[in-house]
Protein backbone atom coordinates (compact mmCIF):
# COMPACT_ATOMS: atom_id res chain seq x y z
CA UNK A 1 0.00 0.00 0.00
CA UNK A 2 1.17 3.11 -1.08
CA UNK A 3 2.03 5.80 2.25
CA UNK A 4 2.46 8.52 -0.32
CA UNK A 5 -0.12 11.34 0.88
CA UNK A 6 -2.81 11.93 -1.61
CA UNK A 7 -3.55 15.01 -3.27
CA UNK A 8 -5.13 18.11 -1.39
CA UNK A 9 -7.40 20.43 -2.20
CA UNK A 10 -4.84 22.91 -0.65
CA UNK A 11 -2.41 20.90 -3.22
CA UNK A 12 -4.59 21.59 -6.83
CA UNK A 13 -5.15 24.75 -6.05
CA UNK A 14 -1.19 25.77 -5.65
CA UNK A 15 -0.99 24.23 -9.26
CA UNK A 16 -3.40 26.45 -10.67
CA UNK A 17 -2.18 29.53 -8.84
CA UNK A 18 1.46 29.01 -10.34
CA UNK A 19 -0.19 28.33 -13.77
CA UNK A 20 -1.86 31.66 -13.39
CA UNK A 21 0.90 33.74 -12.57
CA UNK A 22 2.86 32.58 -15.91
CA UNK A 23 0.22 34.18 -17.94
CA UNK A 24 2.24 33.15 -21.08
CA UNK A 25 1.47 29.56 -20.01
CA UNK A 26 -2.54 30.27 -20.37
CA UNK A 27 -2.00 32.63 -23.65
CA UNK A 28 -0.60 29.77 -25.39
CA UNK A 29 -3.76 27.57 -24.86
CA UNK A 30 -5.60 28.36 -28.13
CA UNK A 31 -2.56 28.79 -29.81
CA UNK A 32 -0.84 25.23 -29.30
CA UNK A 33 -4.51 23.55 -30.03
CA UNK A 34 -4.73 25.48 -33.56
CA UNK A 35 -1.14 23.65 -33.95
CA UNK A 36 -2.31 20.35 -32.81
CA UNK A 37 -4.71 20.45 -35.64
CA UNK A 38 -1.99 22.13 -38.04
CA UNK A 39 0.74 19.52 -37.15
CA UNK A 40 -1.98 16.54 -37.03
CA UNK A 41 -3.15 17.96 -40.81
CA UNK A 42 0.53 18.64 -42.02
CA UNK A 43 1.76 14.94 -40.93
CA UNK A 44 -1.47 13.39 -42.53
CA UNK A 45 -0.68 14.79 -45.84
CA UNK A 46 2.84 13.86 -45.53
CA UNK A 47 1.69 10.49 -44.40
CA UNK A 48 -1.30 9.94 -46.92
CA UNK A 49 0.78 11.52 -50.00
CA UNK A 50 3.91 9.24 -49.18
CA UNK A 51 1.77 6.36 -48.99
CA UNK A 52 -0.38 7.44 -52.63
CA UNK A 53 2.92 8.32 -54.29
CA UNK A 54 5.93 5.88 -52.93
CA UNK A 55 9.41 7.36 -51.72
CA UNK A 56 10.66 8.66 -55.57
CA UNK A 57 7.16 10.37 -56.83
CA UNK A 58 6.86 11.23 -53.07
CA UNK A 59 10.46 13.05 -53.14
CA UNK A 60 9.57 16.08 -55.46
CA UNK A 61 6.06 16.74 -52.99
CA UNK A 62 8.08 16.49 -49.60
CA UNK A 63 10.57 19.31 -51.17
CA UNK A 64 7.59 21.08 -52.19
CA UNK A 65 6.34 20.71 -48.64
CA UNK A 66 9.53 21.96 -47.59
CA UNK A 67 10.21 25.21 -50.01
CA UNK A 68 6.70 25.89 -48.96
CA UNK A 69 6.66 26.23 -45.66
CA UNK A 70 10.56 27.70 -45.54
CA UNK A 71 9.46 30.38 -48.12
CA UNK A 72 6.50 30.96 -45.71
CA UNK A 73 9.01 31.24 -42.02
CA UNK A 74 11.64 32.75 -44.31
CA UNK A 75 9.53 35.50 -46.30
CA UNK A 76 6.89 36.83 -44.08
CA UNK A 77 7.51 35.65 -40.72
CA UNK A 78 9.55 38.62 -40.34
CA UNK A 79 6.25 40.45 -41.32
CA UNK A 80 4.79 38.71 -38.66
CA UNK A 81 7.27 39.22 -35.86
CA UNK A 82 8.13 42.79 -37.11
CA UNK A 83 4.22 43.79 -36.88
CA UNK A 84 3.82 41.44 -33.89
CA UNK A 85 6.60 42.93 -31.85
CA UNK A 86 5.35 47.10 -32.86
CA UNK A 87 1.98 46.20 -32.34
CA UNK A 88 2.48 44.96 -28.64
CA UNK A 89 4.73 47.78 -27.60
CA UNK A 90 2.39 50.43 -29.05
CA UNK A 91 -0.05 48.95 -26.78
CA UNK A 92 2.45 48.34 -24.02
CA UNK A 93 2.75 52.78 -24.35
CA UNK A 94 -0.76 53.57 -25.24
CA UNK A 95 -0.34 53.95 -28.97
CA UNK A 96 -2.43 52.49 -31.87
CA UNK A 97 -1.15 50.20 -34.18
CA UNK A 98 -2.35 50.69 -37.68
CA UNK A 99 0.29 52.64 -39.35
CA UNK A 100 2.64 49.29 -38.30
CA UNK A 101 -0.29 47.48 -40.17
CA UNK A 102 -0.32 49.21 -43.36
CA UNK A 103 3.40 49.06 -43.91
CA UNK A 104 3.28 45.69 -43.27
CA UNK A 105 0.37 44.88 -45.87
CA UNK A 106 2.47 46.93 -47.72
CA UNK A 107 5.61 45.06 -47.64
CA UNK A 108 4.15 41.64 -48.01
CA UNK A 109 2.85 42.24 -50.81
CA UNK A 110 5.57 43.68 -52.34
CA UNK A 111 7.69 40.78 -51.63
CA UNK A 112 5.12 38.50 -52.63
CA UNK A 113 5.68 39.76 -56.37
CA UNK A 114 8.97 39.78 -56.64
CA UNK A 115 9.98 36.37 -55.11
CA UNK A 116 7.07 34.94 -56.93
CA UNK A 117 8.44 36.45 -60.42
CA UNK A 118 11.93 35.57 -59.52
CA UNK A 119 10.20 31.70 -58.89
CA UNK A 120 8.49 31.63 -62.69
CA UNK A 121 11.83 32.97 -63.75
CA UNK A 122 13.78 30.51 -63.07
CA UNK A 123 11.31 27.36 -63.82
CA UNK A 124 13.17 25.50 -65.75
CA UNK A 125 16.05 25.19 -63.11
CA UNK A 126 13.75 24.66 -60.34
CA UNK A 127 11.57 22.01 -62.38
CA UNK A 128 14.88 19.90 -63.43
CA UNK A 129 17.05 20.73 -60.19
CA UNK A 130 14.67 20.48 -57.63
CA UNK A 131 11.42 19.15 -58.65
CA UNK A 132 12.67 15.85 -60.48
CA UNK A 133 10.87 17.50 -63.66
CA UNK A 134 7.75 17.86 -62.34
CA UNK A 135 7.79 21.58 -63.39
CA UNK A 136 3.60 22.03 -62.13
CA UNK A 137 5.38 22.04 -58.61
CA UNK A 138 6.72 25.67 -59.52
CA UNK A 139 3.19 28.00 -60.15
CA UNK A 140 1.64 25.85 -57.42
CA UNK A 141 4.81 27.42 -55.19
CA UNK A 142 3.60 30.70 -55.98
CA UNK A 143 -0.30 30.82 -55.44
CA UNK A 144 1.04 28.94 -51.94
CA UNK A 145 3.06 31.90 -51.66
CA UNK A 146 0.42 34.44 -51.98
CA UNK A 147 -1.79 32.50 -49.27
CA UNK A 148 0.73 32.49 -46.52
CA UNK A 149 1.73 35.86 -47.10
CA UNK A 150 -2.02 37.04 -45.54
CA UNK A 151 -1.83 34.11 -43.16
CA UNK A 152 1.25 35.73 -41.37
CA UNK A 153 0.11 39.21 -41.39
CA UNK A 154 -3.26 38.39 -39.71
CA UNK A 155 -1.19 36.09 -37.50
CA UNK A 156 0.79 39.55 -36.87
CA UNK A 157 -2.04 41.54 -36.02
CA UNK A 158 -3.59 39.14 -34.00
CA UNK A 159 -0.41 38.47 -31.90
CA UNK A 160 0.43 42.06 -31.66
CA UNK A 161 -3.16 42.58 -30.23
CA UNK A 162 -3.39 39.21 -27.91
CA UNK A 163 -6.26 37.62 -29.75
CA UNK A 164 -5.20 34.15 -29.51
CA UNK A 165 -8.40 32.45 -30.30
CA UNK A 166 -8.17 33.66 -33.62
CA UNK A 167 -4.90 32.77 -34.40
CA UNK A 168 -5.70 29.48 -33.25
CA UNK A 169 -8.35 29.00 -35.19
CA UNK A 170 -6.63 30.26 -38.77
CA UNK A 171 -4.14 27.68 -37.28
CA UNK A 172 -6.45 24.67 -37.30
CA UNK A 173 -8.72 25.65 -40.49
CA UNK A 174 -5.09 25.04 -42.39
CA UNK A 175 -4.87 22.19 -40.86
CA UNK A 176 -8.31 20.52 -41.54
CA UNK A 177 -8.20 21.83 -45.01
CA UNK A 178 -4.60 20.29 -45.14
CA UNK A 179 -6.44 16.64 -43.66
CA UNK A 180 -9.30 16.83 -46.56
CA UNK A 181 -7.65 17.96 -49.59
CA UNK A 182 -5.15 14.51 -50.20
CA UNK A 183 -7.93 11.98 -48.73
CA UNK A 184 -10.30 13.17 -51.00
CA UNK A 185 -8.14 12.78 -53.58
CA UNK A 186 -7.27 8.99 -52.21
CA UNK A 187 -10.95 8.69 -52.55
CA UNK A 188 -10.82 9.70 -56.16
CA UNK A 189 -7.76 7.31 -56.95
CA UNK A 190 -6.23 10.21 -57.86
CA UNK A 191 -1.56 9.28 -58.01
CA UNK A 192 -1.32 12.92 -59.81
CA UNK A 193 1.83 14.95 -58.03
CA UNK A 194 0.38 18.13 -59.19
CA UNK A 195 -3.14 16.96 -57.21
CA UNK A 196 -1.41 16.43 -54.67
CA UNK A 197 0.97 19.77 -54.82
CA UNK A 198 -2.12 21.70 -55.21
CA UNK A 199 -4.29 19.97 -52.25
CA UNK A 200 -1.31 21.89 -49.74
CA UNK A 201 -1.08 25.20 -51.34
CA UNK A 202 -4.81 26.06 -51.28
CA UNK A 203 -5.06 25.53 -47.46
CA UNK A 204 -3.44 28.55 -46.22
CA UNK A 205 -5.11 30.86 -48.94
CA UNK A 206 -8.62 29.16 -48.17
CA UNK A 207 -7.41 29.39 -43.97
CA UNK A 208 -6.93 33.04 -44.20
CA UNK A 209 -10.07 34.05 -46.15
CA UNK A 210 -12.49 32.31 -44.03
CA UNK A 211 -10.43 33.37 -40.58
CA UNK A 212 -9.85 37.43 -41.49
CA UNK A 213 -13.14 38.88 -40.22
CA UNK A 214 -11.85 42.96 -40.28
CA UNK A 215 -8.10 42.96 -39.03
CA UNK A 216 -8.52 46.51 -39.55
CA UNK A 217 -10.45 47.25 -36.48
CA UNK A 218 -7.45 45.62 -34.40
CA UNK A 219 -5.02 48.19 -35.68
CA UNK A 220 -6.31 51.82 -33.78
CA UNK A 221 -5.05 54.65 -35.49
CA UNK A 222 -1.70 55.91 -34.03
CA UNK A 223 1.31 58.13 -34.40
CA UNK A 224 2.94 57.48 -37.96
CA UNK A 225 5.42 55.14 -39.15
CA UNK A 226 7.94 56.29 -41.45
CA UNK A 227 9.41 53.37 -43.77
CA UNK A 228 12.88 54.41 -42.78
CA UNK A 229 12.20 52.65 -39.30
CA UNK A 230 10.45 49.72 -40.36
CA UNK A 231 11.64 48.46 -43.96
CA UNK A 232 15.52 48.68 -42.97
CA UNK A 233 14.17 46.43 -39.66
CA UNK A 234 12.36 43.92 -42.10
CA UNK A 235 15.23 43.71 -44.65
CA UNK A 236 17.80 42.53 -41.61
CA UNK A 237 15.09 39.94 -40.41
CA UNK A 238 14.31 38.18 -43.95
CA UNK A 239 18.01 37.96 -44.38
CA UNK A 240 18.67 36.43 -40.91
CA UNK A 241 14.92 34.46 -41.41
CA UNK A 242 16.15 33.48 -44.70
CA UNK A 243 19.47 31.93 -43.05
CA UNK A 244 17.78 30.17 -40.06
CA UNK A 245 15.53 28.45 -42.53
CA UNK A 246 18.72 27.44 -44.50
CA UNK A 247 19.74 25.29 -41.64
CA UNK A 248 16.45 23.65 -41.00
CA UNK A 249 15.04 23.25 -44.66
CA UNK A 250 18.07 23.08 -46.69
CA UNK A 251 18.95 20.15 -45.28
CA UNK A 252 16.22 18.07 -47.23
CA UNK A 253 16.82 19.92 -49.92
CA UNK A 254 20.40 19.41 -49.69
CA UNK A 255 19.45 15.12 -49.79
CA UNK A 256 17.50 15.56 -52.92
CA UNK A 257 20.55 17.84 -54.70
CA UNK A 258 23.30 15.73 -53.61
CA UNK A 259 21.68 12.26 -53.92
CA UNK A 260 23.11 10.39 -57.04
CA UNK A 261 20.69 8.02 -59.68
CA UNK A 262 21.01 5.60 -57.66
CA UNK A 263 20.27 7.06 -54.33
CA UNK A 264 16.84 8.59 -54.75
CA UNK A 265 15.04 6.18 -52.81
CA UNK A 266 17.48 6.75 -50.10
CA UNK A 267 16.88 10.57 -50.32
CA UNK A 268 13.08 10.12 -50.12
CA UNK A 269 13.53 8.10 -47.30
CA UNK A 270 16.07 10.32 -45.30
CA UNK A 271 13.72 13.69 -46.53
CA UNK A 272 11.20 12.09 -44.32
CA UNK A 273 12.89 11.51 -41.63
CA UNK A 274 13.74 14.75 -41.52
CA UNK A 275 10.19 16.12 -41.60
CA UNK A 276 9.22 13.87 -38.83
CA UNK A 277 12.17 15.56 -36.78
CA UNK A 278 10.61 18.45 -37.25
CA UNK A 279 7.58 17.80 -34.86
CA UNK A 280 8.86 19.75 -32.08
CA UNK A 281 8.95 22.84 -34.08
CA UNK A 282 5.09 23.17 -34.44
CA UNK A 283 5.11 23.72 -30.84
CA UNK A 284 7.82 26.12 -30.83
CA UNK A 285 5.00 28.27 -33.15
CA UNK A 286 2.75 28.28 -30.45
CA UNK A 287 5.65 29.53 -28.05
CA UNK A 288 6.58 32.50 -30.59
CA UNK A 289 2.89 33.66 -30.85
CA UNK A 290 2.58 34.67 -27.53
CA UNK A 291 6.47 34.85 -26.18
CA UNK A 292 7.64 37.62 -28.52
CA UNK A 293 4.84 40.44 -28.13
CA UNK A 294 4.82 39.61 -24.30
CA UNK A 295 8.29 39.65 -24.34
CA UNK A 296 8.14 43.21 -27.06
CA UNK A 297 5.31 45.06 -24.08
CA UNK A 298 7.76 44.15 -21.42
CA UNK A 299 11.75 45.63 -22.80
CA UNK A 300 9.05 48.33 -24.45
CA UNK A 301 8.78 49.82 -20.62
CA UNK A 302 12.25 48.14 -19.31
CA UNK A 303 11.05 45.80 -16.96
CA UNK A 304 13.79 44.01 -16.60
CA UNK A 305 13.37 41.37 -13.82
CA UNK A 306 9.61 40.33 -15.43
CA UNK A 307 11.78 39.96 -19.16
CA UNK A 308 14.75 37.70 -17.67
CA UNK A 309 11.97 35.88 -15.15
CA UNK A 310 9.59 35.45 -18.90
CA UNK A 311 12.71 34.27 -21.00
CA UNK A 312 14.10 31.74 -18.37
CA UNK A 313 10.24 30.23 -18.07
CA UNK A 314 10.25 29.77 -21.73
CA UNK A 315 13.86 27.87 -21.90
CA UNK A 316 12.95 25.86 -19.62
CA UNK A 317 9.88 24.77 -21.58
CA UNK A 318 11.13 24.23 -24.65
CA UNK A 319 14.57 22.98 -24.14
CA UNK A 320 11.58 20.16 -21.94
CA UNK A 321 9.82 19.56 -24.98
CA UNK A 322 12.97 19.02 -27.07
CA UNK A 323 14.66 16.42 -24.75
CA UNK A 324 11.43 14.90 -24.32
CA UNK A 325 11.77 14.17 -28.32
CA UNK A 326 15.09 13.11 -28.09
CA UNK A 327 13.76 10.43 -25.98
CA UNK A 328 10.74 9.74 -28.25
CA UNK A 329 12.81 9.09 -30.98
CA UNK A 330 15.15 7.15 -29.28
CA UNK A 331 12.68 4.75 -28.41
CA UNK A 332 10.29 4.57 -31.22
CA UNK A 333 11.78 6.82 -33.96
CA UNK A 334 12.22 3.56 -36.71
CA UNK A 335 8.43 2.67 -35.73
CA UNK A 336 7.08 6.39 -36.00
CA UNK A 337 8.56 6.47 -39.51
CA UNK A 338 7.26 3.22 -40.73
CA UNK A 339 3.68 4.27 -39.42
CA UNK A 340 3.44 7.64 -40.98
CA UNK A 341 4.73 7.09 -44.31
CA UNK A 342 4.85 2.79 -44.86
CA UNK A 343 7.36 -0.24 -44.43
CA UNK A 344 9.33 1.30 -47.34
CA UNK A 345 10.53 3.77 -44.98
CA UNK A 346 12.62 2.55 -43.08
CA UNK A 347 15.62 4.56 -41.30
CA UNK A 348 17.32 3.84 -38.14
CA UNK A 349 18.07 5.55 -34.72
CA UNK A 350 21.48 6.43 -35.88
CA UNK A 351 20.18 7.97 -38.34
CA UNK A 352 17.18 9.95 -36.33
CA UNK A 353 18.86 10.58 -33.07
CA UNK A 354 20.97 13.17 -34.37
CA UNK A 355 18.41 14.76 -36.12
CA UNK A 356 16.21 15.08 -32.70
CA UNK A 357 18.79 16.60 -31.18
CA UNK A 358 19.57 18.65 -33.99
CA UNK A 359 15.82 20.05 -34.28
CA UNK A 360 15.90 20.59 -30.29
CA UNK A 361 19.11 23.13 -30.52
CA UNK A 362 17.49 24.69 -33.08
CA UNK A 363 14.28 25.35 -31.46
CA UNK A 364 16.36 26.79 -28.55
CA UNK A 365 18.15 28.78 -31.16
CA UNK A 366 14.96 30.02 -32.13
CA UNK A 367 14.01 31.42 -28.44
CA UNK A 368 17.16 33.40 -28.59
CA UNK A 369 16.69 34.63 -31.84
CA UNK A 370 13.03 36.11 -30.88
CA UNK A 371 14.29 37.63 -27.70
CA UNK A 372 16.96 39.40 -29.94
CA UNK A 373 13.85 41.00 -32.11
CA UNK A 374 12.10 41.66 -28.48
CA UNK A 375 14.87 43.66 -27.83
CA UNK A 376 14.74 45.14 -31.32
CA UNK A 377 18.63 43.33 -31.65
CA UNK A 378 18.38 42.58 -35.55
CA UNK A 379 21.64 42.54 -36.66
CA UNK A 380 22.21 39.95 -33.99
CA UNK A 381 19.82 37.57 -34.48
CA UNK A 382 21.43 38.07 -38.15
CA UNK A 383 24.70 37.17 -37.01
CA UNK A 384 24.30 34.64 -35.11
CA UNK A 385 22.33 32.59 -37.81
CA UNK A 386 24.88 33.32 -40.31
CA UNK A 387 27.14 32.03 -38.33
CA UNK A 388 25.20 28.67 -37.73
CA UNK A 389 24.78 28.27 -41.63
CA UNK A 390 27.98 29.20 -42.69
CA UNK A 391 29.11 26.20 -40.22
CA UNK A 392 26.40 24.48 -42.11
CA UNK A 393 27.18 24.87 -45.59
CA UNK A 394 31.01 23.80 -44.90
CA UNK A 395 29.72 20.65 -42.64
CA UNK A 396 27.86 19.89 -45.96
CA UNK A 397 31.33 19.86 -47.92
CA UNK A 398 32.61 16.64 -45.85
CA UNK A 399 32.45 13.84 -47.96
CA UNK A 400 30.69 10.82 -46.50
CA UNK A 401 27.60 8.51 -46.73
CA UNK A 402 24.19 11.48 -47.81
CA UNK A 403 22.59 10.82 -44.72
CA UNK A 404 25.81 11.10 -42.24
CA UNK A 405 26.62 13.68 -44.28
CA UNK A 406 23.47 15.76 -44.29
CA UNK A 407 22.61 15.46 -40.89
CA UNK A 408 26.09 16.06 -38.84
CA UNK A 409 25.24 19.57 -41.12
CA UNK A 410 22.38 20.34 -39.53
CA UNK A 411 23.26 19.41 -35.87
CA UNK A 412 26.46 21.42 -36.50
CA UNK A 413 24.62 23.75 -37.76
CA UNK A 414 22.20 24.23 -35.25
CA UNK A 415 24.57 24.03 -32.16
CA UNK A 416 26.82 26.76 -33.53
CA UNK A 417 24.02 29.20 -34.39
CA UNK A 418 22.91 28.65 -30.29
CA UNK A 419 25.75 29.50 -28.86
CA UNK A 420 25.63 32.64 -30.56
CA UNK A 421 22.56 33.58 -30.53
CA UNK A 422 23.08 33.03 -26.62
CA UNK A 423 25.91 35.23 -26.04
CA UNK A 424 24.10 38.27 -28.07
CA UNK A 425 21.25 37.57 -25.86
CA UNK A 426 23.30 37.67 -22.47
CA UNK A 427 24.55 41.08 -23.29
CA UNK A 428 21.73 42.46 -24.58
CA UNK A 429 19.73 41.69 -21.30
CA UNK A 430 22.11 43.01 -18.99
CA UNK A 431 21.66 46.47 -20.61
CA UNK A 432 18.27 46.62 -20.87
CA UNK A 433 16.49 50.11 -20.16
CA UNK A 434 13.40 50.19 -22.42
CA UNK A 435 12.79 49.68 -26.64
CA UNK A 436 10.29 52.35 -26.98
CA UNK A 437 7.83 51.48 -29.90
Amino acid sequence: MSTEPAASPGDASGLVARWRSVPLLGQLGPVALGLVVLGLGSFAYLSVTGRALGPTAFAPVATLWVLFNGAGLALFQPIEQELSRATASRRALGEGGRPVLLKAVGYAVGATAVVGALTLAFSGLLTDRVFNGAGILVPLLVLGLVGLAAEHVLRGVFGGNERFSRYGAQLAVDGALRIVGPLLLVLAAAHDVGAFGLALVLAPLLAAALTAGRPGTLGQPGPPLPWRDIAPHLLVLTGAALLSQLIINAAPIAAQVLARADEAEAAGIFISALVLTRIPLFFFGAVQAAFLPSLAGLAAVGDRPGFSRQLRQVVLLVSAVGGLFILTMAAIGPLALRLLYGDEFVATRTELVPLAIAAALYMVAQVMAQTLIALRAYRDALIGWAAGSAVFMLALLVPSQLELRVGAAFLAGSLVALATLVVFVRARERRLTGTGR
